[in-house]
């Protein structure tokens, strides 16, 4: 297994959610009416087209439902991409019932480019909810990197938490897909770093 450290982010109020990532990615936070959102942008691949990362979106929502979000999600690649899809599956986060779906698709990168080469994108989204904020938790990569990261991901998901539940309650485990180990800060070979995450907020 490969040794990483990681640091914890803490968003801000209203929602203050808390989960580790990376410790040397960049986490860029924007907190509007309604919305908050992270993105924590990782490495490029190696032809320097495409970052890797993870985002972090929580909205105020009335009657939309995980299982909703997701089949909407699914309906927009549709019509842009020809895609293969895995999912939906059921799973449990943040001690709450969630929805993941897989999606790869391919683009042409760099974009705006004469001559552009055509990447697979891998993208890994789980949706679930608390109340009446609707929660989602992307990861996307190309397919060279994805199996790089998704362990990262998966320490990502583990650890999410909002501020009032512990995190070592927390569980994730996909139905159909492999169930990682679970991932903790005392686990061997990991270490957490009590770093928020820095950067100017960016829209996305």
């Amino acid at each position: 297994m490969t040794k990483r450290n990681y640091a914890r982010y803490q968003s801000g109020k209203p929602y203050e959610c808390t989960f580790l990532y990376p410790a040397d990615w960049k986490a860029r936070e924007i907190v509007e009416e309604g919305y908050m959102g992270t993105y924590i942008a990782g490495p490029r691949n190696q032809a320097g087209t495409y970052s890797t990362s993870f985002a972090i979106g929580v909205t105020q929502v009335a009657g939309r439902t995980p299982a909703e979000a997701a089949t909407e999600l699914l309906a927009k690649y549709r019509s842009a991409f020809s895609i293969q899809e895995q999912g939906p599956f059921f799973t449990i986060v943040a001690g709450v019932p969630a929805v993941e779906v897989e999606i790869v698709y391919w683009m042409p990168l760099p974009l705006n480019s004469i001559h552009p080469q055509r990447t697979v994108i891998r993208e890994r989204n789980v949706f679930f909810q608390r109340g009446n904020q609707l929660c989602e938790l992307r990861y996307a990569a190309t397919e060279e990197d994805y199996e790089t990261w998704l362990g990262a991901f998966h320490t990502l998901v583990e650890s999410f938490a909002f501020a009032e539940k512990p995190t070592d309650m927390l569980s994730y485990r996909p139905v159909a897909t492999a169930v990682p180990q679970p991932v903790r800060e005392e686990s061997p070979g990991y270490g957490a770093e009590e770093n928020q995450g820095e950067g100017e907020p960016e829209h996305h």
